[in-house]
């Protein structure tokens, strides 16, 4: 937990802002060449690309808030990567699942690079391999720092680019731990039982087999979970590093807990939007008496998933294309 320690990389200009999707396909090789290794790559990844942003970030903040104090400049990081978790987390399930690891992957980063500002804040070095450790530990991947320092021994910093074809059973394990990471299911990053495996997997799996119906239901229930766990992990960030820093502002929220609230209000509001859709145009064949197939209620469902499809392929294209 100190501000020295070995570097990923060492120093280098900060490269030009790229979104969290952007870096996430850039690091998924490295995951699908050391998929064992999701949380630890995922780290090191983070602290080499994230390490001289993050510096860059606190200093225009500071330069902007010149007469900001510690608290209200934790609060503001907080709540923009609270914002950017939102934003960059965001993903359709069901037949869109091809995009969930990039989305968690996305979101992860987004929630590291946030981790990374506020160890600036407190005064360590964010570009040091001891905050690879303390983003393991922050994210409960390992019980402490001397678990997760003896653990990162064994692992290649930068092993060569997979691609992709691991067995589907451990790609679908990867997502889960991700998820778990994130906080949409149970169980962070140590060994469970098959039991504790399958209860914590429902949550994921029942959003899933919803997402296959209305895809676009993963929009704003991703965007609810990860505001919540984002917010819990600064929360608990600010306390490791600066111990004794969370005072009533940051505790009870104050303008920290509704700052983000907005960040993916707009959003939700056109995922609804959308939503709405596939149920008017399955309520407007009903009235209409149009029998496709099965009567009455198999054609309201035939036109619900198919003009819910849409909808949801509508907004995937126009959110790629936007970001391009």
């Amino acid at each position: 937990m100190n501000g020295g320690g070995r570097t990923t990389g060492g120093s280098r200009p900060a490269r030009p802002e790229e979104s969290a999707t952007v870096q996430a396909q850039a690091l998924l090789p490295m995951i699908w060449a050391d998929p064992q290794h999701m949380p630890e790559q995922l780290a090191f990844f983070a602290v080499r690309r994230f390490g001289p942003r993050a510096a860059a970030a606190v200093d225009r903040r500071k330069q902007r808030r010149p007469a900001a104090g510690a608290d209200e400049l934790r609060r503001e990081a907080i709540a923009h990567g609270t914002r950017m978790t939102i934003a960059d987390g965001a993903a359709l399930g069901g037949p869109f699942m091809i995009v969930m690891p990039v989305s968690f992957v996305a979101a992860l980063l987004s929630q590291a690079r946030m981790v990374l500002e506020l160890a600036v804040l407190a005064g360590h070095d964010p570009h040091s391999e001891d905050r690879v450790v303390d983003l393991l530990v922050l994210q409960d991947v390992y019980p402490s720092t001397e678990a997760a320092a003896e653990a990162l021994g064994g692992v290649k910093r930068r092993p060569p680019g997979g691609r992709g074809r691991i067995p589907r059973r451990t790609r679908w394990s990867m997502i889960v731990r991700m998820a778990a990471i994130l906080g949409i299911v149970g169980g962070g990053g140590e060994k469970r039982s098959r039991l504790q495996q399958v209860v914590s997997t429902l949550p994921i799996a029942v959003l899933f087999l919803v997402g296959m119906v209305l895809p676009l239901i993963w929009v704003p229930a991703l965007a609810v979970i990860y505001r919540k766990n984002t917010l819990r992990l600064g929360a608990k960030a600010v306390r490791y590093y600066t111990p004794g820093a969370v005072g009533e502002p940051l505790r009870h929220g104050g303008r920290l807990s509704h700052v983000p609230r907005g960040a993916g209000f707009a959003a939700v509001l056109r995922v609804l939007a959308l939503a709405v859709v596939p149920f008017a145009a399955a309520a407007a064949v009903v009235v209409a008496d149009i029998r496709l197939a099965g009567g009455f209620w198999g054609t309201g469902l035939i036109v619900l998933v198919a003009v819910s499809l849409l909808a949801a392929g509508f907004w995937f294209v126009r959110r790629r294309s936007r970001r391009r």
